[in-house]
C-alpha cells in the first residue's frame, strides 16, 4: 500500500490531516497489528470501518467517544477502535490518562507512543531529558514536587532518561564548596565554572533544591553563631512566604527544616 494512501482516503472522508504520527502497533485478539496514524480534524467516529473497506487493510480511529473510564475520576484510557476488512471490530486501550499528574502512559497494548507530562503548561516527552529536567527545574516548587510524585508512582526510569541520570551524576561529583562561615560567603566550583554566594543565599538555595544533605552538612558544620543566624534565616524566608500565600515554596522550606531538624 502506498504510504499516502492512508492520507488520501482520510481526505475523501472530510478529515483535514494535520500530520503523520508515524507506525505504532497494537496488540489485538488477531496478534500485532501495525498502523500508520494520523492527527486529524473532523468527525472521527466510524472513520475506521470506512477506511478498512476502502483499503482493504485493517484501521484504526480514537477520540473523546473512545475514552473508557469517567474523566470526573480524573484516571481514564484513552480506547482505539480496530477495524479488519471483513468488518470486525475491538477496543483497545492505547493510553492510560492520570489526571493527577497530567501523565499520559502508553499501555502494554501499544508500541511506539511516547509518554508525555504536562508540568507548568508545558507538555514534555518521557523519559525527560537533561534539559528538560533543567528547565522544569527552574518552573518552581510545584513543579519539582509533581515530578517526584510521578517517579514514585510510575518509576525513576520511566519518568527521567539514563542519560540525565548518569550527566546529573557526574556534575554532582564535579562539584566542590568551599565555606568561609567567618565572612559569610561560598565558593562553589562546578566543572570550569566558578561562583561566590552569600551563605544565607546559598543555605536556602540548597533547601529550594532538595539538597538537604549538603545543606546538612553546611550547617552541622558551622560555628554556633552562624547556626543561629542561618535558622533565622529560615524563619525569615519561611514568614515571608506564608505572608504572601505561596504556600507550596513555604511547604517546601517547612518540610526541609523538618529534616533537617530545625525547629520553625
Amino acid at each position: 500500500m502506498p504510504e499516502d494512501a492512508g492520507k488520501e482516503a482520510l481526505e475523501s472522508l472530510g478529515l483535514t490531516v494535520i500530520r503523520a504520527v508515524g507506525i505504532i502497533e497494537v496488540r489485538t485478539r488477531r496478534g500485532w497489528v501495525k498502523l500508520r496514524l494520523y492527527d486529524v480534524e473532523g468527525e472521527v467516529e466510524g472513520v475506521a470501518a470506512s477506511l478498512a473497506s476502502a483499503l482493504k487493510a485493517p484501521a484504526l480511529e480514537s477520540g473523546p467517544h473512545l475514552i473508557l473510564g469517567e474523566v470526573s475520576a480524573r484516571l481514564w484510557d484513552e480506547g482505539a477502535k480496530v477495524v479488519f476488512p471483513d468488518g470486525s471490530s475491538e477496543v483497545v486501550a492505547l493510553y492510560t490518562y492520570d489526571g493527577f499528574l497530567d501523565v499520559r502512559m502508553p499501555t502494554d497494548y501499544v508500541k511506539g507512543l511516547k509518554a508525555t507530562i504536562r508540568v507548568g503548561g508545558k507538555t514534555y516527552e518521557l523519559p525527560l531529558k537533561l534539559e528538560d529536567l533543567i528547565e522544569i527545574q527552574g518552573r518552581g516548587p510545584d513543579a519539582l514536587e509533581k515530578l517526584e510524585k510521578a517517579v514514585a508512582v510510575y518509576g525513576l526510569e520511566k519518568i527521567v532518561s539514563r542519560e540525565a541520570l548518569e550527566e546529573l551524576k557526574r556534575r554532582k561529583a564535579e562539584v566542590k564548596v568551599e565555606v568561609d562561615y567567618e565572612a559569610g560567603f561560598v565558593l562553589v566550583k562546578e566543572g570550569g565554572k566558578v561562583r561566590v554566594a552569600a551563605l544565607r543565599d546559598y543555605f536556602l538555595e540548597l533547601l529550594y533544591r532538595g539538597e538537604h544533605e549538603r545543606a546538612k552538612k553546611v550547617y552541622d558544620e558551622a560555628p554556633e553563631e552562624v547556626k543561629r543566624s542561618l535558622l533565622e534565616t529560615v524563619k525569615e524566608e519561611y514568614n515571608a512566604l506564608k505572608e504572601l500565600g505561596e504556600e507550596s515554596r513555604a511547604r517546601v522550606i517547612l518540610e526541609a527544616a523538618e529534616k533537617l531538624g530545625l525547629q520553625l
